[in-house]
């Protein structure tokens, strides 16, 4: 396997173009000190919750594009992807595969993954219908997808009333659309929602804090349509100033920051958090993204019960 931040297949001089672009808006990403790559080397989970039965490969695309054009991503990209990679080879639960090549998109290459994961990739990533659909389809046939971060708040749209590809946002449980609730650098009490649940066993029940950028949602959202594994404790006094929420939030106050839910026959996880590398170097979440690779993948099971459901019983 190739590794570092992309295997990519060039299938076009169109293709070879985005590649070259692609690599140059990564290269507008600070790279990992020594330092930080020792943080995340020591905050690798030593083995995964269950068992793979089967190899298991997860293709992991980390685009950033603005109006077509290649634009600088998150700082914590490198951060992640340095993460899954070793994650990956220590735990031997699954394979990742690093491309920026949306044509890894065309059925008969992604039939050939278990799981795609979108690492912080935001803009419009392809208007192409086919490959829009092949992406959706592959979920919706049983294989799985996880969202860190932004890539699953605005990928494939710009804003859903743009009508580019609404389904998308179907599949993931919800738009990020109204601006942060939290600043970058907020501290934010996190608050476990479902401790039964095999995906937070690292939290022990107990909740945390960090340090990070937290999004809130609308054009799709709801407890109805997904179950929440972790969400701000918006009352816990230490929390650093909320930004200005959208209406509904300031109501309900829910910003989830993970969550799971099914889509036709397959499966999805949004981890919400990951602006920062730091994030990429805590244990107790390294072990929750493990958890939620292994659940998409199919290996880890847990009950989606819309958290909606739930509270009504």
């Amino acid at each position: 396997m190739v590794h570092g931040f992309m295997k990519s297949r060039i299938v076009s001089s169109s293709t070879l173009i985005l590649f070259a672009s692609c690599w140059l808006a990564l290269a507008q990403v600070k790279p990992l000190t020594e330092q930080e790559r020792q943080k995340i080397e020591a905050a690798i989970p030593s083995r995964a919750p269950v068992r793979v039965q089967k190899p298991r490969k997860m293709l992991v695309f980390s685009m950033n594009v603005s109006k077509g054009k290649p634009r600088p991503g998150h700082p914590s990209i490198p951060a992640a992807q340095y993460a899954l990679e070793l994650m990956g080879k220590k735990t031997r639960a699954f394979e990742p595969v690093f491309s920026d090549d949306i044509n890894m998109l065309r059925w008969e290459t992604l039939r050939t993954f278990d799981v795609v994961c979108f690492n912080n990739t935001t803009g419009v990533l392809t208007e192409n219908r086919e490959l829009q659909r092949s992406l959706v389809d592959f979920v919706r046939s049983g294989k799985g997808f996880v969202a860190i971060h932004a890539g699953g708040g605005a990928t494939f749209v710009e804003y859903p009333e743009y009508g580019q590809f609404p389904e998308f946002g179907v599949m993931v449980g919800g738009y990020e659309d109204g601006g942060h609730a939290y600043a970058p650098n907020s501290t934010v009490h996190i608050r476990v929602e479902d401790p039964k649940s095999p995906l937070n066993a690292a939290f022990k029940g107990k909740g945390f804090v960090v340090r990070d950028e937290i999004y809130q949602f609308r054009h799709g959202y709801g407890r109805e349509n997904v179950r929440v594994l972790l969400s701000v404790d918006t009352e816990h006094p230490e929390n650093s100033p909320m930004r200005k929420p959208l209406p509904e939030r300031a109501v309900d106050k829910d910003f989830p920051v993970s969550w799971i839910k099914n889509y036709g026959r397959g499966r999805v996880f949004y981890f919400v958090l990951g602006h920062h590398p730091e994030i990429f170097m805590d244990p107790a979440l390294l072990q929750h993204l493990l958890a939620g690779i292994q659940f998409a993948a199919g290996d880890l099971k847990a009950d989606t019960t819309p958290s909606a459901k739930i509270q009504r019983r």
